[in-house]
C-alpha cells in the first residue's frame, strides 16, 4: 500500500460507509460507537501497520504491536505525508 491515494482512500470509505449506514437504517448509537470502536482500534492498526511494512519501515511481524505501543503518532510522516 505505498500509493498515498489507495492509503487515503482505504481509510475513509469506511468511515463514510458507517455514517451511510447510520442514516439509512436508523442504528443506535450503542452500535454506532462498536463499529467505530472496531474501526480505530482493528481496522486502523492492521491498515496502518500493512502502510508501514510495505514502506519497509516495521516488520509484518509488528503490526500488532502499534495497537498499544502508540507506533502511529511515533511513524506519523511515513504514514500521511510520504
Amino acid at each position: 500500500m505505498k500509493n498515498i491515494y489507495f492509503y487515503y482512500f482505504a481509510i475513509i470509505t469506511p468511515l463514510v460507509l458507517m455514517i451511510f449506514f447510520l442514516r439509512m437504517f436508523n442504528t443506535n448509537s450503542l452500535v454506532f460507537v462498536s463499529f467505530l470502536f472496531t474501526y480505530t482500534l482493528i481496522y486502523r492498526t492492521y491498515i496502518d501497520g500493512l502502510r508501514l511494512v510495505s514502506k519497509g519501515v516495521i516488520e509484518k511481524n509488528e503490526i500488532w504491536k502499534m495497537f498499544y505501543r502508540g507506533l502511529r503518532v511515533e511513524h506519523f510522516k511515513e504514514l500521511y505525508l510520504k
